[in-house]
């Protein structure tokens, strides 16, 4: 089943909150640097689950900021995409010299891969969706002119968006972890189109595109099998391999980088788990479709610049979110990066 988590200010001592929020936003929003602003006492709760490569997240906090830096940013392996439904309070957004305010009933979307600040003037509540790029811009858009803008959330697809995001956190936890992902996938795919609307493309996909998401859907329900492959895929979707091909010819990585790709980001996660901890490395590898523990071992270090081993000692058995690259600073992390030196190894 798919599993919501709940974090909350209440927690813990009054004295300890502010710390408690800054390592929850760390921990579950992205590497982000968080300062409460109210004179009072700072309250805040986060209810957030894994959809698939999507994380879903309802924020509820009093008045705050957050900041994306460039220094945090180059830490980062990845981009990914923030989009924010505003439910309570109003919000300033700022990025690329862009400034919006969000209001009720309203919408934005942000890039993590760009320095960025959000201030929240008092009490808020929002919805919170964080995605790959691909997954919410469609190609040829221009990101530049439909980020940090206004979108009605009340009206046509942004509203259908917010509705289906809404009740995601009140069924979520009665869903399988396969129809979980499905309703991340349903939501990203929604916003895309408002987006393709606003940007005055047709709303309804390209073939070329809709296949993609059929390829990309059909790879995610089956990483797991080790047996998954390009005419697995091809006779699935009864479709030839080259159409299949072409689908990702503008991607940038072919169907086979992807399916890799996709098994190294969950076995990185599983590997910060503490619901894995139990499991070896090499049952985490073979698990998600891997069946050599030497080439499992030899494409994590490629891609992720350390060792499986190195990088779960490093994560300390704490859970991190799959869209993050890189491994944030924890008490003892000065005699684990020795130990990487040692071993000639950039933790990065």
């Amino acid at each position: 089943m798919a599993a919501l988590e709940m974090v909350s200010t209440e927690q813990v001592a009054p004295k300890e909150r502010i710390p408690y929020w800054k390592d929850m936003i760390w921990q579950l929003l992205g590497r982000l640097r968080s300062e409460a602003r109210s004179e009072g006492e700072f309250r805040g709760r986060m209810v957030h689950c894994d959809a698939g490569d999507v994380k879903l997240c309802r924020l509820s906090a009093t008045s705050h900021r957050v900041a994306r830096t460039p220094d945090l940013i180059r830490q980062d392996d990845r981009g990914f995409l923030k989009v924010v439904f505003q439910l309570e309070g109003t919000t300033w957004f700022e990025q690329a010299g862009r400034k919006t305010l969000l209001q009720p009933g309203e919408w934005s979307i942000y890039d993590t891969m760009k320095a960025y600040t959000v201030s929240n003037n008092g009490d808020v509540e929002q919805m919170v969706l964080l995605a790959p790029r691909e997954k919410i811009l469609a190609a040829h858009l221009n990101p530049d002119e439909l980020l940090v803008q206004r979108y009605d959330a009340r009206n046509g697809i942004g509203r259908i968006a917010g509705e289906l995001l809404h009740k995601a956190f009140e069924e979520i936890e009665t869903c399988s972890a396969e129809s979980a992902e499905t309703i991340g996938d349903a939501v990203a795919q929604l916003l895309r189109q408002s987006l393709m609307e606003r940007a005055g493309r047709p709303t309804s996909l390209t073939l070329r595109e809709a296949l993609r998401d059929r390829i990309r859907t059909y790879i995610l329900r089956n990483l797991r099998d080790p047996d998954l492959s390009i005419d697995r895929i091809a006779a699935a979707l009864r479709c030839s391999k080259r159409n299949l091909h072409k689908a990702f010819s503008n991607d940038g990585a072919t169907i086979s980088d992807t399916i890799w790709r996709l098994r190294l980001e969950h076995c990185r996660r599983d590997l910060a788990s503490p619901a894995c901890a139990w499991k070896s490395i090499t049952e985490i590898a073979y698990s998600w479709g891997f069946s050599s523990s030497t080439h499992f071992s030899k494409a994590f270090k490629e891609a992720y610049g350390t060792s499986p081993k190195l990088y779960r000692m490093m994560a300390g058995n704490e859970a991190l979110p799959p869209e993050e690259g890189v491994i944030a600073a924890r008490p003892g992390a000065d005699l684990l990066a020795r130990a990487v030196m040692r071993e000639g190894v950039s933790s990065n």
